[in-house]
């Protein structure tokens, strides 16, 4: 099969690190050449580690937003007995569109697989620039999915302010877990700005 650049997307706190780390440690132990990476904007836990909520890490290298992957890529590739086969990235969503377009030349003329793990969008349901190119460029797309506490599936990353309340307005980045971020329905998301909006914050 030839190489494709894949993208696996999901809401926060659905198990996307933990997915990656799976994968690395399933490439290891069948002797596979790799390289985990993740973007350096997300510096919640060491910077050069990806880590899951389950408490399993990966030892990773970072990607600034200067960083010209292509070019990272191309560099260990040429340091690793056999060669790269596979490149894990972490946090896909907050590299540029340059960046992805490099990850996609890393599969078109390194030969090296690529798989991205990232949201889809952000805290006000727009996509991020680095998946929207994804989106745009993959040759495979997944999805992870998990529920939402009415039972639908969750499909919006909704940012909280300290006491609960859903935050609609702000910059598009802003690093945090389950202190400022909760996954909704698009449903539940509508009628909890609505419920609000109303100061009506206990409606069903």
């Amino acid at each position: 099969m030839k190489p494709r650049l894949k993208f696996i997307y999901a809401p926060m706190n659905s198990g996307k690190s933990l997915l990656l780390i799976a994968n690395a440690y399933g490439l290891q132990e069948r002797g596979v050449q790799f390289l985990a990476m993740k973007s350096a904007i997300d510096d919640r836990n060491n910077l050069t580690t990806i880590s899951s909520r389950c408490g399993l890490s990966r030892d990773c290298v970072l990607i600034k937003t200067d960083t010209d992957v292509f070019d990272v890529v191309k560099n260990h590739h040429a340091h690793v007995i056999g060669g790269l086969r596979q490149i894990l990235v972490d946090e896909a969503q907050f590299l540029s569109e340059k960046q992805i377009d490099q990850l996609s030349d890393v599969v078109d003329k390194l030969g090296i697989d690529v798989t991205c793990y990232g949201l889809r969008t952000d805290f006000q349901s727009h996509l991020f620039p680095g998946s929207k190119r994804l989106f745009e460029l993959a040759d495979e797309i997944g999805e992870v999915e998990s529920s939402c506490s009415c039972g639908d599936k969750t499909i919006i990353n909704a940012r909280i302010d300290q006491n609960g309340m859903i935050v609609t307005d702000g910059s598009q980045i802003e690093i945090g877990g389950e202190d400022k971020y909760i996954t909704l329905c698009r449903k539940c998301w509508k009628k909890a700005i609505e419920n609000q909006k109303q100061g009506n914050l206990f409606a069903e």
